[in-house]
């Protein structure tokens, strides 16, 4: 029975993976606004179909920015449309990996980047489900500054192996989820930078749970970690969908990360800092973060710390 399972498994994913990508391919010869018109089209067909995950959303919305349900609908909505788009953007992303494109994106604060990256320890470039994080890091390769990303892996191998691919073209690269510590401190003492998405549930632990948009929340301490024992720059980086397809693509100071105290105090420290940077965002364009995802889900297990 479970090797009948496994088949069929098997089998499902393959037939995704050739609907995913036939519709890719047809996709990516399209102009960018029709492109764009597609993706705003999926995300209010998902809208209308994802209901638990709509109810999901608009609970969260409701919770951490305290508005009537009207409100936290429009902004789910929303928010949907603009995941929409990101999902097309995804699909067409060899088409962005070009010098081509350049003129589709504002970058601003960019010699807060270069910056931290002339100290020659690596920078640490973290973001969050915001904007298009995948094409911020497609832009900074076509400066000639290509990222490493600790990302997890699709469920799906097939994809997963072609989204790799399409990710790497522009010449970033997507560490491998084992012995991603080790390959890790080796983008940074390379003097690469380190890309890290910090704003979704960590499930089990290690992980440090502190104040997010009202909330307790489960939170990566990588981070922190890297940058209290190895000490790169960690600078914040993050973009902003505009009309007709364009982006701001914004980076911020490098954040300074305390000397005094314990490890794990100088940890939660950055941590919280940078969590505080991404809420400000989230708060700012609440369209344009990922909603429907279970932020709050993991709750602290016996002997877990959490900070108030």
């Amino acid at each position: 029975m479970s090797d009948a399972r496994d088949g069929d498994t098997r089998l499902l994913r393959r037939l995704e993976a050739g609907l995913v990508l036939s519709l890719a391919a047809a996709l990516r010869p399209l102009p960018l606004r029709v492109r764009i018109a597609t993706g705003h089209a999926i995300g209010r067909l998902g809208f209308s179909l994802a209901g638990r995950r709509r109810r999901l959303a608009i609970a969260n919305v409701r919770l951490a920015l305290g508005v009537q349900p009207a409100e936290a609908r429009r902004i789910v909505a929303r928010s949907f449309r603009h995941f929409g788009r990101v999902l097309v953007e995804c699909m067409t992303l060899p088409t962005y990996a070009t010098s081509k494109v350049a003129d589709r994106f504002e970058v601003e604060g960019f010699d807060h980047f270069l910056r931290a990256h002339e100290r020659g320890q690596g920078v640490i470039v973290f973001s969050a489900h915001f904007g298009n994080w995948e094409l911020a890091a497609v832009r900074q390769a076509a400066a000639n500054y290509p990222m490493d990303f600790i990302a997890r892996p699709l469920d799906n191998p097939w994809l997963e192996r072609t989204f790799t691919g399409w990710r790497e073209r522009a010449g970033n690269r997507v560490l491998g989820k084992r012995g991603v510590l080790r390959r890790s401190l080796a983008s940074l003492r390379s003097g690469r930078s380190l890309a890290i998405l910090i704003d979704q549930n960590v499930r089990t632990p290690p992980r440090l749970f502190l104040p997010f948009l009202g909330r307790l929340a489960s939170v990566t301490p990588t981070l922190g970690h890297l940058a209290v024992r190895v000490g790169p720059p960690v600078v914040p980086l993050v973009s902003y969908a505009e009309p007709r397809g364009r982006y701001r693509i914004v980076y911020g100071p490098a954040l300074d990360v305390p000397r005094d105290g314990s490890l794990d105090e100088r940890v939660s420290a950055v941590t919280r800092e940078a969590l505080a940077m991404i809420e400000g965002w989230v708060r700012g364009h609440p369209e344009q973060w990922l909603w429907l995802h279970d932020r709050w889900k993991s709750q602290p297990m016996p002997g877990e710390e959490r900070e108030p």
